[in-house]
């Protein structure tokens, strides 16, 4: 299947990177990508090609001040019938990334699969306090799902849906942020924060329809995108 690529960042016009590899075995591949200004409820991040994760490679957005979010909402297709290895993560996506309590180095937001197979999601604020949600159930088995992750900064929710449908829910406390003080990049596929210059956190699969906006869907919102990208061919 060939799919238009389309990618929206901001408001401003700037570049787009994937890098595939940065292994032993990868060289860098470095596509330029069309970039859109932004409207009026519009994704400030928009992918709309399958793309193909081995395990050992990576795509990346660049930084920009515009994808550094307080409230947010993250879509993602994924399909994937790996298994986790044993206290890791596979990362659909994620800004900022695990492995750190720095103030700067934490996560803002992102999807991932657990060693169980199940799909969690959240952030950590700027003091590295974790705010995450995890499915019931397990979703790497080689079919098509949705995942999507909100937060509401003004109401204190965290929510995560599957397939259209609500499945784990976060009441935060009052005043709690996201960290969008780091400088990270976008990471699909992987941990967007390397320790020690080394990639982890590598997910093996397909993602479509990547999406992210600077608030929060409500559960109408997340139905009504459900229902129409799960009439797109894969």
């Amino acid at each position: 299947m060939n799919r238009k690529i389309s990618c929206i960042i901001g408001s401003s016009f700037v570049i787009l990177l994937l890098y595939f590899g940065l292994t032993e075995n990868y060289k860098n591949n470095i596509l330029n990508l069309e970039i859109f200004a932004q409207e009026n409820n519009s994704p400030v991040v928009k992918n709309s090609k399958i793309i193909d994760f081995s395990g050992v490679n990576y795509a990346d957005v660049v930084n920009s001040r515009d994808i550094n979010l307080n409230g947010f909402t993250v879509s993602v297709w994924f399909n994937t019938a790996m298994n986790v290895t044993s206290g890791n993560n596979a990362f659909l996506l994620n800004k900022g990334g695990f492995g750190s309590d720095r103030a700067g180095f934490n996560l803002n937001y992102g999807i991932w699969l657990n060693n169980r197979e199940q799909v969690g999601g959240g952030f950590e604020t700027s003091s590295g306090d974790d705010n995450y949600i995890t499915s019931q159930g397990t979703y790497a088995n080689g079919v098509w799902h949705n995942a999507i992750l909100t937060f509401d900064e003004k109401t204190h929710l965290l929510k995560l849906y599957i397939d259209g449908l609500e499945v784990a829910t976060n009441a935060t406390k009052t005043g709690i942020t996201p960290d969008t003080t780091g400088k990270q990049t976008i990471r699909l596929g992987a941990n967007s924060l390397a320790e020690k210059g080394k990639i982890n956190g590598n997910y093996t699969g397909q993602l479509d329809d990547i999406q992210v906006w600077n608030f929060a869907f409500t559960k109408e919102q997340v139905a009504d995108l459900y229902a129409k990208e799960s009439k797109l061919a894969r």
